[in-house]
């Protein structure tokens, strides 16, 4: 996956203040699917990014850091790089 400059770090942060808070205006009964379809557009904006092969070995580090019961910050970008041992 390439380097984000600063710039484009502070776009992300940006980005994800604004789908929170849009996510928490959604009236409930489309609460249950906004994660989901969230999920979905992150998915394939990763895999329109760096391919079909990086975007699994992406996913299959989160999976890691999932499973040792970590969040993922809401204010910040998730480093997965300690799993490329």
């Amino acid at each position: 996956m390439r380097n984000r400059d600063p710039d484009e770090l502070e776009d992300l942060h940006r980005a994800m203040r604004l789908l929170a808070d849009a996510a928490e205006q959604l009236p409930d009964a489309y609460r249950d699917v906004s994660a989901n379809a969230l999920l979905n557009v992150a998915v394939e904006a990763v895999v329109d990014d760096v391919g079909c092969a990086q975007a699994g070995r992406i996913f299959s580090r989160l999976a890691e850091f999932l499973q040792r019961g970590r969040q993922p910050p809401i204010s910040g970008a998730l480093s997965l790089t300690e799993f490329d041992a």
